[in-house]
């Protein structure tokens, strides 16, 4: 009876052959199935012939090995150690034993203690050096791992980290050539960092290496190794392979998650059999560590690019409005064709006689209470859910409703202007005579088209249409200290605030006459105090 089991991992198999052909692969219909990318689909048989078994290679990938040595097919004997992918087998061939037939005397076997004491010696020295072998390798291997781990949280840079990946790599594993190829923007494999053996790092040279190896590592997200790739099957189509002379072969990809991100790969001109399984677990599991260290520059990169925008951003909206903006902007592909019509209410204050003003004040002086006027409104405008979409010289634009509405929006436009006034005077009373000065503020609401308009290196978020230009020129009719609204305004607003009707009036660049309103700040937001009040100047 023949068995076979796992010892790494331990106890994911054991099964006893209770059939003349046994299969191993990833398939579901294998005998023994093995979810592992370095199996094939149908990996390899164990066959009985008479009575032996013999394990034999159905073309898979990465090969077979019984007792480190690869083999397309090779009779098994009990103890056996089978290697197909990242398992390790032992092969138990179980005899029966037969009844012994009593002869009337029995067998000795005599051996001097002084042999079996040196058997004994002799063992124990090979299984010694055998284990320390095995020690000495996978000491060196973890500190070129640890190396890697200690590069990944000291350096920023990708590309170093690369440089000394290959470096530790050369050290253990017998490669004359090496590469790192990652994917760019458009998908294509691009050389990152080359190494060749008894020349060290290459600088700018493009080292020629099996694009048939590395691009069906990355189709099939396997790693690949190969003893000779010249008369490898998988690779005869390999021009390169050929044309180079290469002979042994090892690439693994470089992938986190669902996404591949370029290979690793080393091979070896001279040498048949250069690499063994080995060699690929070491180079895959620096290859997870390559993965790592791009996904976090990656991350550092839009942190980097987050922390920008949110800076910009910040600079004309409330930090609420930030956070959704964002959020959103997260999703979308292209700010530039994120752009919509929709209602927003403008608003335009802007300083009553700042000519004069610049005149009569100092640059400095001049500089520090424009700054003071500028972050007092902006806060107030901020507060009331606005976006500052602009500074026009000394006058401001702002929008309600855009980019994001809360509904209410005309009635957060009048109530910000009505704070507005109400710092002028407080900035107003910290100010010489000579530099006080009055702003006068228009309000309209209307459809506009909102969304990021500019060119490629420098995009900004704004609104365009008509409401904006009647709110600007509502604006600038307007007398200092006073808010003037359009109609649409009025409608959105009525019943909230005391308003005074003030006549139609004609505005430059409109055919048709507008009906104005004023809003009377100081009376309080009383629904009876609403009224219709045409002031005796602007009475036909």
């Amino acid at each position: 009876m023949a068995r076979i089991y796992s010892i790494k991992p331990p106890n994911l198999i054991d099964l006893e052959f209770n059939k003349e052909i046994i299969r191993i692969g990833r398939l579901p219909d294998n005998d023994i199935v093995i979810n592992d990318a370095l199996i094939s689909r149908r990996h390899c048989e164990l066959r009985r012939e008479g009575e032996r078994w013999k394990i034999c290679d159905l073309g898979s990938l990465n090969g077979v090995f019984v007792n480190n040595l690869k083999v397309q097919e090779e009779f098994l004997a009990s103890g056996d150690i089978i290697v197909v992918g990242n398992v390790q087998f032992i092969f138990e061939e179980r005899t029966q034993v037969q009844p012994s037939v009593n002869t009337g005397f029995e067998q000795e076997l005599v051996k001097p203690v002084k042999e079996l004491e040196e058997e004994l010696i002799l063992n124990q020295e090979v299984r010694s050096d055998y284990e320390q072998a095995i020690r000495d390798r996978e000491s060196r291997y973890f500190y070129i791992l640890y190396q890697i781990a200690r590069a990944l949280n000291s350096t920023n840079r990708l590309g170093e980290l690369l440089d000394l990946s290959l470096e530790l790599v050369f050290e253990v594993i017998n490669a004359e050539r090496g590469v790192i190829l990652l994917k760019d923007n458009e998908g294509r494999l691009k050389l990152c960092s080359a190494r060749v053996k008894d020349r060290g790092k290459v600088e700018g040279l493009e080292i020629p290496v099996s694009r048939t190896i590395a691009e069906r590592a990355i189709k099939e997200r396997l790693a690949i190794i190969t003893s000779d790739a010249k008369y490898d099957p998988r690779f005869k189509s390999g021009e390169s392979i050929v044309a180079y002379n290469i002979r042994s072969a090892l690439c693994v990809p470089i992938w986190e998650r669902d996404e591949i991100q370029g290979v690793i790969y080393l091979d070896n001109l001279m040498q048949s059999y250069a690499f063994n399984e080995d060699d690929l677990k070491l180079l895959t599991a620096i290859a997870n560590q390559v993965a790592l260290a791009i996904r976090q520059e990656e991350l550092q990169e839009k942190m980097r690019e987050e922390a920008i925008f949110r800076a910009n951003l910040a600079r004309f909206h409330s930090p609420a409005v930030v956070n959704q903006m964002i959020e959103h902007l997260k999703q979308e592909k292209d700010l530039r064709e994120q752009v919509s019509a929709r209602e927003v209410t403008v608003l335009f204050c802007d300083i009553c006689g700042f000519t004069g003003l610049s005149e009569r004040i100092a640059p400095e002086a001049l500089a520090q209470i424009l700054n003071d006027y500028f972050n007092a409104m902006s806060q107030i405008i901020f507060e009331h859910k606005g976006t500052v979409d602009k500074f026009i010289g000394d006058a401001i634009m702002a929008i309600f409703g855009a980019p994001i509405s809360y509904g209410n929006d005309p009635e957060l436009a009048v109530r910000a202007s009505i704070a507005m006034l109400k710092k002028m005077e407080e900035l107003r009373s910290g100010l010489e005579e000579s530099q006080r000065f009055q702003v006068r503020i228009g309000i309209n609401t209307g459809t506009v088209v909102a969304g990021y308009f500019g060119s490629s290196q420098r995009i900004e978020y704004t609104v365009l249409g008509d409401a904006v230009n009647v709110a600007s020129r509502l604006q600038a009719m307007a007398p200092p200290g006073s808010i003037w609204i359009g109609e649409n305004t009025y409608q959105k607003i009525k019943g909230l605030f005391r308003v005074k009707e003030l006549d139609t009036l004609p505005l430059r660049g409109k055919k048709q006459k507008i009906r104005i309103y004023r809003i009377i700040p100081e009376v309080g937001i009383d629904p009876e105090l609403n009224q219709h009040l045409v002031p005796p100047e602007l009475e036909r």
